[in-house]
Order: C-alpha cells, then structure tokens, then sequence
C-alpha cells in the first residue's frame, strides 16, 4: 500500500512557495482520485443497529469519572471521519513522509477498521484478584478490564460477522508482511482498488512535477 516516490514532497514544497494556482490544482485532483476509495469505504460502515448494544449512543459523565471511556460508534461520525489527506506529514524517524493518506479520523471508526488484527480472540483478561484480595491491577491498554472474560473475543466475533478483516498488502511486495495494512473498511476499499488509485496518484504527481518545471523552466 505505502509507495515511494522520490522527489514528491520537495515538490509540493516547492508548490507551496511558488505563486501560482498549481498546487491547489495538484490537491484537487489528489483528492478526487482518492475519493473513489473515500466513497467506496464509507459504504463498508455498519449502521448503529447493528453493533453491539452498548457500543453505540452517548457515555454519561458518571460513567467516565473512574476511569477512560471505551469510544463509541456512530455510524454517521465514523462516514465524516473517512477523510483522503493531500497535506504533506511530518518527517518521521527513518525519514519517510506521507504525501497523501487516508485516514478514519473517528474514534469507533477506527476500531471497527481494525479490532481483532493483533488479537484474533480478544486482548488477554486482566485476573484482578488472588483469593480475597487485590493483585496487581494492569492499567495499560494490552489487557481487557471487562467483568466479562469472554467480552473481547465477544466484540471481534461482532466485527467480523460485519465486516471480515481484508490484507491490502500488494503480492509480490519485498520485504515481511505486516498486518497493519489490514482492515475491514479503508483497506478493504483499497485491496479491492487494485492499485489504480495508487497508480493515478504518481500520474497526478508526475503531471504536476511536468507543469512546475514548464512554468519555472527547472
């Protein structure tokens, strides 16, 4: 899914100091071509019936006095959250940056996109008593706190009869296959692509990079 292209951010750079029209250009045509998946993604969203009850609806604030609030779904929230991102990243620690991106900005969303990936039967549960007394208590976010020991292979086998989990890894990549290119939503929209929205935005890119260098004569 995560294709290098060498040379594109020092061009949106470049894009952004020189006073023209071409980068707003360039983002427009990034974002329709990224819309395709945007749209088709936004179908894959189950609507609020359908989740776990409990999982959907508002916390009341005695209920978050103790302790972090599980996220919620809305179906409507987890639609608006699907967004394609045209704005270069920030540099990260091996020097990559992300030229353009999808991302489920909603919270439930996100967890519906990927529960289960790491933990197929749930994330292990926290035992918090020995005999009569307190043990150690895990405030971390690896295990589950539920009264119900059952309730995150529960929740997944839920997300799973929505939505199966869908690898977009490209055959034939080099390199040792992660699933965090795993979804039911965004990646599934991806997967299902084939690389043509992949493949249009190098051509957007490239068609910019060609205007740039007409214009300033680089």
């Amino acid at each position: 899914m995560p294709t290098r292209l060498s040379g594109a951010p020092k061009l949106r750079l470049a894009l952004n100091k020189y006073p023209t029209q071409l980068d707003k250009q360039t983002q427009k045509n990034l974002r329709k071509v990224l819309s395709q998946v945007t749209t088709k993604a936004k179908g894959y969203l189950p609507n609020n019936d359908q989740m776990l009850s409990g999982w959907t609806g508002s916390v009341s604030s005695s209920d978050t006095i103790k302790y972090r609030a599980f996220p919620k779904y809305d179906q409507g929230k987890a639609i608006r959250g699907i967004k394609a991102i045209t704005s270069p990243s920030k540099v990260g620690r091996k020097g990559w940056v992300s030229l353009v991106s999808i991302e489920n900005q909603s919270a439930g969303g996100a967890i519906y996109e990927t529960a289960g990936r790491k933990n197929p039967q749930g994330a292990p549960h926290q035992e918090t008593t020995r005999g009569t007394f307190s043990s150690y208590v895990d405030t971390s976010n690896r295990v589950s706190k539920s009264l119900n020991k059952n309730a995150g292979k529960q929740f997944i086998d839920r997300m799973n009869q929505l939505g199966k989990l869908v690898n977009a890894r490209e055959q034939g990549l080099v390199g040792r296959a992660t699933r965090k290119l795993t979804g039911r939503v965004i990646f599934r929209a991806w997967a299902e692509d084939q690389g043509k929205a992949n493949a249009a935005v190098i051509k957007a890119i490239e068609a910019s990079t060609a205007k740039f260098n007409a214009e300033t004569g680089a």
